[in-house]
């Protein structure tokens, strides 16, 4: 792994240098992946007033199967990226933005899973969801892939309610048949607009932009 020094603010106004991760291999490093699974991955404390802070700066990581490498975009750099006007990102076989989809995809190709799948059943979780009219200030609501438990795939859905967290379980047997017939789903409306790499992620369709 190999680390750069960045100059962080904290929230009480202290700055400092830090050293924080600008690429590493997962392959040739697998303590990588527990460290980006349980948040401690670029994660810092101030040396003031002790609190953790998590900052998101551009990073990449090689040795992912199947995708080789995934570069992380920091959320601070969506817009830009969207427009094509960031140098620093190549063509990776994916790219995330921000932390909590870095999370998944390691997540993912841990368990040897499709991406492009988790993606379509996030699109079902929404467009099958009971919501209330939307307020002009609501948050982009975000569902994020928290892995399997006793044969059912966990998602958190952020943002349907102010304040609340819910948990929804899909069936593996949903998986395995969108699994089945993927390739000419994502050839197809709507799921082309946000399964086509290297984003892989719905946000490309349900994220505001501004």
């Amino acid at each position: 792994m190999t680390s750069t020094s960045r100059r962080i603010a904290c929230f009480c106004e202290t700055t400092f240098d830090a050293e924080i991760p600008e690429r590493a291999d997962l392959a040739a490093d697998p303590e990588i992946e527990q460290l980006i699974l349980d948040g401690t991955f670029m994660a810092v404390t101030c040396p003031a007033c002790g609190k953790r802070l998590t900052p998101e700066y551009p990073f990449r990581l090689t040795g992912v199967k199947p995708w080789g490498e995934v570069v992380m975009v920091p959320e601070v750099d969506r817009v830009a990226f969207l427009r094509g006007a960031l140098d620093y990102v190549g063509s990776p076989g994916r790219v995330v933005v921000g932390f909590p989809e870095l999370s998944e995809k390691v997540l993912l190709a841990g368990a040897g899973r499709d991406d492009r799948v988790i993606e379509i059943m996030k699109y079902y979780l929404l467009t099958g969801s009971e919501r209330s009219e939307p307020q002009e200030s609501a948050e982009e609501v975000r569902v994020i892939y928290r892995g399997e438990e006793a044969g059912r795939h966990l998602f958190a859905i952020m943002g349907l309610r102010e304040g609340e967290v819910g948990m929804a379980r899909l069936a593996d047997e949903l998986y395995g048949r969108i699994a089945s017939d993927v390739e000419r789903r994502v050839a197809e409306d709507p799921f082309q607009d946000f399964c086509t790499p290297p984003w892989v992620s719905l946000r490309r369709v349900t994220g505001a932009e501004g």
